[in-house]
């Protein structure tokens, strides 16, 4: 005599208040690196041609000259973009929006090491912006005779905005990079459509 058994499947809809995004750690830190590294040879290659000078504070933009604004924004860019493209290749990801979340965590792995670098006096190989992320410890004796503190402020402004606008750059360019290395199409107008189409469309992409 057969004997038939059943077993009961209890189905438990998922919470989609609560996606996680899946993280690859192994691909941000490259990415964070490869921007650390790119970032160093902009630095050194522009103390090679003269563009950065180790220790230069700025109390007027007019005093900036031209090499030296190409080297720190294409150096800041371009660094990060490399950073968030190998974080997206690593992981492996081929949607745009994981792709760049990977970019901007690697961003956010290389701020407290540009700190470190900026505490320990090597942030001038990075660049002269980079510089700006430096300030003297508290517990140093400030000797700025009183002639020179107004000039002193200018300098320390101008290096705060110069580092502000290195890191907004580098943001910029590992979500840039990391959309790059998704491999999707970069336009704003790119979207994607569910499995179930009226038309004989493959699923994924419309423009």
């Amino acid at each position: 005599m057969a004997r038939l058994e059943v077993e009961e499947v209890v189905a438990l809809e998922s919470d989609e208040g609560f996606l996680p995004w899946y993280v690859s750690w192994s691909g941000v830190f490259v990415g964070a690196l490869s921007a650390l590294a790119l970032l160093l040879v902009f630095g050194l290659t522009g103390l090679a041609v003269g563009a950065h000078r180790i220790g230069q504070h700025f109390a007027s933009w007019h005093e900036f000259r031209l090499i030296t604004l190409a080297f720190s924004v294409f150096g800041s860019f371009l660094s990060f973009v490399l950073g968030g493209w190998a974080a997206a290749r690593v992981t492996g990801t081929r949607r745009a929006e994981t792709a760049m979340l990977h970019g901007a965590i690697a961003w956010l792995v290389t701020v407290p090491a540009l700190l470190i670098f900026g505490a320990l006096g090597a942030g001038g190989f990075l660049g002269t912006w980079y510089g700006g992320l430096a300030a003297a410890p508290s517990w140093a004796a400030q000797a700025t005779p009183m002639a020179e503190s107004a000039t002193a402020a200018l300098a320390a402004r101008n290096a705060a905005l110069g580092a502000l606008t290195a890191l907004l750059l580098g943001l910029v360019g590992s979500v840039v990079g990391g959309w790059m290395g998704s491999g999707e199409s970069m336009s704003l107008n790119y979207s994607k459509r569910p499995h179930r189409q009226q038309d004989a469309r493959a699923w994924g992409e419309t423009r």
